[in-house]
């Protein structure tokens, strides 16, 4: 057994070091190297299977490459010959006496491989079979990652590390248990019914901790719904914004895994369309008082009331003793993550901005904000961008805010609004700071021998793009004075946004006056 152990360790450490090594070859190729470059890497990902192809199937979900995108569309299964023994021996039978047929031919993954059948009743089944030594696989690769130093970023800003490497052991290990994942996918399934949405029947008699046996779905990929019509379109991506907020909101677990490989889309009854939502593996928890602070936190941008911020990250399971010395500008960092909340109408992300608008926010102190979360939030930072992604490719806009309130009742948001959050430690006890000390207005007037020609208003968030505001003429003019707007916008952002004068510039011709209000 030891020898075992050792050999799978030794094994796995080699394909490790090889994929570390081509990870390395990405970051430092040039612009015309890159996309070899990654291949390369994928390559050896889905050679991998397991944790490696999990890290390259979750790179694909942030965005990361189309060569990544390509390992959650299908990797080579592996052979019936290799894949038979482990269904029988799950099955205690052969395959022909529960099966009457059974495609050879497999759908891999990274833990395991689906296979279609038949029942001898008729029934069209999916068959999912783990990948044998895959668990030895798993563990040797965590027993890898017990030896990475924290190094970088993730020294400097103090990164839970040793949490992370937990969160991915649990999460690995939960992935495993198909008969874990099968109950899963039964109480999603009561929980989570929406029209349009098909989570697959389960046979729990057939199901066991190596094999999950359930309904056939068929369905389309998403780059194939891309061709469909804009009402379509539009109707799939509001059941996927549905699926979310209801499972984060109203359930409490959320399907943690939203790469392109887990949905399938199809035309059912009636033509309306259908979302199939598979592998019921990763799927999150999130604590009643995270997610009631979390919709607190929603909720009081979106009202611009007098929640604290900091109290709200402090119960969603944040660090408050990070956060405190950032507090002054978490009012206005909050207001540009909820963006697409609190626009009351059609929300567009093209124009959200969200990673410049946080780093202007942030600069170096974004790294202190995000090693601040706990490591289970990646996952369920994970989901929002799944579900983002997924509405980029659909090329749709939804009011997220409306939708917000159709899934979640007014009981439900008037008890998080009136939740009263657990206080910060003593030594950090300080001056509230809420969305009512913000600035709500940024204001840009322009004059002519004092005669006023133009007035624009818009939400004061937006000064973390305020370059982009000013015509192009006019910051040519402003290059020739001594206003430096990098440093105006980085003094109204250390500030927190809140009501000041930026500044006032006469050029001969016009005069400017801008101000937060």
């Amino acid at each position: 057994m030891v020898f075992d152990k050792l050999k799978h360790t030794t094994s796995r450490a080699a394909q490790v070091a090889q994929i570390a090594a081509a990870a390395r070859n990405v970051s430092k190729a040039t612009e015309g190297g890159r996309e070899r470059a990654q291949r390369a890497l994928a390559v050896l990902m889905a050679d991998a299977r397991g944790v490696p192809l999990k890290v390259g199937q979750f790179m694909g979900s942030l965005g990361k490459g189309e060569v990544f995108n390509d390992l959650a569309r299908g990797i080579a299964p592996q052979p019936i010959a290799v894949i038979r023994p482990a269904v029988e021996a799950a099955l205690q039978a052969p395959i022909e006496s529960v099966f009457s047929s059974f495609d050879e031919i497999g759908i891999a993954a990274s833990l395991g491989q689906v296979h279609k059948a038949c029942l001898h009743s008729g029934e069209a089944v999916a068959v999912k079979v783990r990948y044998p030594d895959i668990v030895e696989a798993i563990d040797a690769e965590m027993r890898l990652a017990n030896l990475i130093p924290g190094l970088g970023p993730v020294r400097k800003w103090g990164f839970d590390l040793n949490g992370y490497k937990q969160t991915l052991l649990d999460n690995m290990h939960q992935e495993l248990d198909y008969r874990g994942e099968m109950v899963r996918q039964q109480q999603f399934a009561e929980h989570v019914q929406l029209s349009g949405l098909v989570v697959p029947m389960v046979f729990p008699e057939l199901s066991s901790e190596g094999l999950l046996v359930q309904s056939w779905e068929t369905g389309v990929a998403l780059d194939e719904v891309a061709n469909w019509s804009e009402a379509e379109r539009k109707h799939i991506a509001v059941i996927l914004m549905c699926t979310l907020f209801q499972s984060l909101f109203n359930y409490g677990t959320i399907h943690g895994d939203p790469h392109l490989g887990n949905y399938r889309f199809r035309r059912g009854d009636g033509g309306k369309p259908e979302v199939i939502l598979l592998d019921y593996g990763c799927m999150v928890p999130v604590a009643p008082i995270a997610r009631s602070a979390l919709l607190k936190l929603v909720l009081g941008a979106i009202y611009e009331d007098e929640t604290d911020p900091l109290l709200c990250f402090q119960a969603i399971g944040f660090d408050a003793s990070k956060l405190h010395p950032i507090q002054a500008v978490l009012p206005a960092l909050t207001s540009v993550l909820t963006e697409p909340f609190t626009t009351p109408t059609v929300f567009s992300m093209k124009r959200w901005q969200l990673q410049e608008r946080v780093d202007v926010l942030l600069g170096e102190s974004k790294w202190w904000f995000r090693s601040s979360g706990p490591p289970n939030l990646l996952l369920l930072l994970r989901a929002f961008h799944g579900l983002m992604m997924q509405m980029e490719t659909l090329q749709v806009a939804l009011p997220w805010q409306q939708i917000l309130f159709r899934i979640v009742g007014r009981n439900t948001r008037e008890e998080a609004s009136a939740m009263e959050l657990p206080p910060l430690p003593e030594d950090l006890a300080a001056h509230s700071m809420n969305f009512r000390s913000m600035a709500r207005y940024l204001k840009v007037n322009v004059s002519t021998n004092g005669r006023q020609i133009a007035a624009v208003t818009m939400p004061a968030s937006q000064v973390t793009v305020l370059e982009e505001l000013i015509p192009e003429e006019t910051l040519v003019k402003l290059a020739t004075s001594s206003l430096d707007l990098d440093a105006i916008k980085r003094r109204a952002c250390e500030s927190g946004i809140v009501p000041q004068a930026l500044f006032e510039h006469n050029d001969g011709e016009k005069s400017y006056r801008v101000w937060l209000e």
